[in-house]
């Protein structure tokens, strides 16, 4: 089983150079033992001005903590769905309650109705 290569920004920014210089993804991916689908998704993300990054998740940095008044804001919305859940759950655990009630009345000796058993 092959093992994932990684390839730095640099190698990755050098491919794209020479694909939008006019050469053949095909040679290219031959030369350089890169997937032709690489060298294309390298491409893109040029083209989107997003950055070339080596593969994995990039590092936490310390200012990418959400700001205080969004997680004001996301707890907020949280305790409202909450809030909103334990109506709907309230709800309809009455609207159950009623439903056995019922079923009860009707069945007349007040006991829970059975099923017959089937026969095989």
């Amino acid at each position: 089983m092959k093992a994932n290569r990684v390839f730095s920004p640099k190698f990755k920014a050098a491919a794209v150079q020479r694909m939008q210089a006019g050469e053949s993804p095909s040679v290219l991916s031959r030369e350089l033992n890169v997937r032709r689908k690489l060298l294309y998704e390298w491409r893109d993300r040029v083209l989107a001005g997003q950055p070339l990054r080596r593969a994995g998740r990039p590092k936490k940095s310390p200012d990418t903590e959400p700001p205080a008044d969004r997680t004001a804001d996301r707890v907020k919305e949280l305790e409202q769905l909450v809030g909103r859940l334990t109506l709907e759950n309230r709800f309809f655990r009455g609207a159950l309650q009623r439903i056995k009630e019922l079923r009860q009345q009707s069945s007349g000796t007040g006991a829970a109705s059975s099923s017959h058993k089937s026969k095989r």
